[in-house]
């Protein structure tokens, strides 16, 4: 099994109290412009940013035909800018971060796999966002990925919250629906386009929420309903990427499972959290996906500045550093 790694650290051991760090870590990759960063599960949409999102008009989309030959009017969904600002994000009117450059060399890298090398199709589209413990930045790293795939030309990007339990994703939304991946597993609706949200300020993404909780959620998301769902969604569109943020390897049996669903799955690793034991464990779990990459995140801050701002990729403003929770 081929395994490539583009970054490494450490890991924490339980969802309460993390473990020591273990003592040694490999070069930094992608970061937050803080020092250290917590993901995002903790930071909801701003409330007055909300109000004045929602009132602005959306435009009409344009209905899309169904198997069975109906027409469904596809949703719209607006980001949440001032959260996306809080977590370290990026955010669409500001391309020229620094955490926006970090995320265009993991894309660059991880495009070379998903295309084909002759026909550019997306052939290999399944992208899986995970890490060992909860906290770790997954969430944080799956939108930002799936924010800068969606500024390549010609590309659909599609970013689906599988971490049913403590779902994440919607945080960075404005007025998040409550249907998504678990009311279409379960069949509550019927169709993907029931569940799939188009955002109003990037085009060329769409989004699919966790859904409403129940009692078998969990059971839902290792089905052989989702690995048809993976499978259909792959196939029906070479134009399209795939980012699924799934749930902590170690606080999950899941991951372990959909990891055989997908082509590619990242492994996010946070600085003095995770140890080389429970690394080597989350690993050994979801070995059945031939293509891993580990991604370093929260790490110590370095002096990036001299390095980027030559090609105007350095941040002038002032960095807005993450809440922690």
């Amino acid at each position: 099994m081929e395994r490539d790694v583009q970054e490494t650290e450490q890991a924490s051991k339980s969802y309460a109290s993390p473990p020591p760090a273990a003592t040694k870590r490999e070069p930094v990759q992608a970061q937050a412009p803080a020092a250290h960063r917590d993901g995002v599960s903790m930071i909801g949409p701003a409330a007055d940013d909300a109000a004045r999102r929602a009132t602005q008009p959306v435009a009409k989309a344009p209905e899309q035909p169904r198997a069975n030959g109906e027409a469904a009017l596809v949703k719209t969904v607006r980001l949440d800018f001032r959260a996306l600002r809080q977590n370290g994000c990026i955010t669409p009117d500001n391309m020229t971060s620094a955490i926006s450059n970090e995320f265009r060399g993991i894309k660059r890298k991880l495009l070379q796999k998903v295309r084909d090398p002759q026909t550019r199709a997306a052939v290999s589209n399944l992208i899986m966002v995970t890490s060992s413990l909860p906290g770790e930045g997954k969430t944080f790293s799956s939108i930002n990925l799936a924010l800068s795939l969606a500024a390549e030309r010609g590309l659909q990007v599609l970013l689906i919250d599988a971490d049913v339990i403590r779902p994440s994703v919607g945080n960075m939304f404005v007025a998040p629906p409550n249907e998504g991946l678990t009311d279409l597993l379960s069949g509550r609706v019927g169709h993907v386009s029931d569940v799939l949200y188009r955002c109003a300020d990037i085009p060329n993404l769409a989004v699919i929420f966790a859904g409403n909780p129940s009692v078998n959620t969990p059971e839902l998301i290792s089905s052989g309903k989702m690995s048809n769902l993976c499978r259909e969604l792959s196939a029906r569109y070479p134009d399209r990427v795939i980012v699924l943020d799934t749930p902590p390897v170690l606080a999950s049996a899941e991951p372990a499972i959909l990891a055989s669903y997908v082509h590619h799955l990242i492994m996010v690793v946070a600085a003095d959290q995770t140890d080389r034991h429970q690394l080597s464990k989350s690993l050994e779990s979801v070995a059945s996906c031939r293509s891993v990459t580990l991604l370093f995140n929260k790490a110590p801050s370095w002096n990036e500045p001299e390095y980027v701002a030559y090609y105007g990729y350095a941040n002038t403003g002032s960095a807005v550093a993450p809440a922690e929770g």
